[in-house]
């Protein structure tokens, strides 16, 4: 027998309070709440159950991540291709699996509107060229590039993104050396957080951080008189 929404709605509420989140889960999926009952399953502990949740209300870049959390990359990048973020899916794919001829494709086809776009499209498709062929020269003299340019890139979440992908893409080819130029270019820049991703990267990859500022960079001197 089928139960009324607001009966399933109560039984849910009642086993949130108690702390049995996958029960209360389950009420709200079959009252026909995927939403809630989406939060339910990523507070049980069990993610891949909340991005089905998230697919099925329509939060395909919510299931995406709920997806890369679990180590699901391949279902991941499809919910990203789902929900519009090719250039997200195809970075997934690139980075996290060995379908290198896809990520490719969708870094193709993928609509940049914005100049950090555009770099991150041009960095996606030649990680996929270095990581598939070993042929990383056009990589090289991108990620060369890269601290000249983005501190030109807006808004800020667009020079977040591309120290994220540059830095990515130089650890990919063994290139530390471009990374911390991409880090101090982004310190430099005032980007959010980078002096704490700039410590943590240095002591992954290199094991020690000295030299590396350990806040944020002090505002630039206002222009001297004419």
């Amino acid at each position: 027998m089928t139960r009324p929404p607001d009966l399933l709605a109560r039984a849910a509420h009642c086993y949130e309070q108690t702390g049995d989140y996958a029960q209360a889960a389950r009420c709200h999926d079959e009252a026909g709440h995927p939403l809630k009952a989406a939060e339910l399953w990523e507070q049980a502990g069990d993610p891949v159950r909340a991005a089905d949740h998230w697919v099925r209300g329509g939060r395909p870049r919510r299931a995406a991540e709920c997806l890369l959390s679990a180590r699901r990359f391949e279902a991941a990048a499809e919910c990203f291709e789902r929900g519009g973020d090719l250039l997200a899916a195809g970075w997934t794919l690139v980075t996290r699996t060995r379908s290198y001829a896809t990520a490719e494709h969708l870094f193709a086809v993928a609509e940049s509107r914005t100049d950090g776009e555009r770099l991150r499209r041009r960095l996606g498709r030649q990680l996929a060229t270095a990581r598939a062929y070993g042929e990383s020269e056009a990589l090289l003299r991108t990620l060369t590039d890269v601290p000249e340019r983005i501190g030109s890139l807006a808004p800020a979440r667009e020079r977040a993104e591309a120290e994220t992908w540059a830095v990515t893409a130089a650890d990919h080819i063994r290139r530390p050396d471009l990374a911390a130029l991409v880090f101090a270019a982004s310190y430099r820049a005032g980007v959010t957080g980078c002096a704490d991703r700039w410590q943590h990267w240095a002591a992954r990859a290199l094991g020690d951080t000295t030299g590396v500022p350990a806040g944020p960079a002090p505002p630039a001197p206002p222009p001297g008189p004419d």
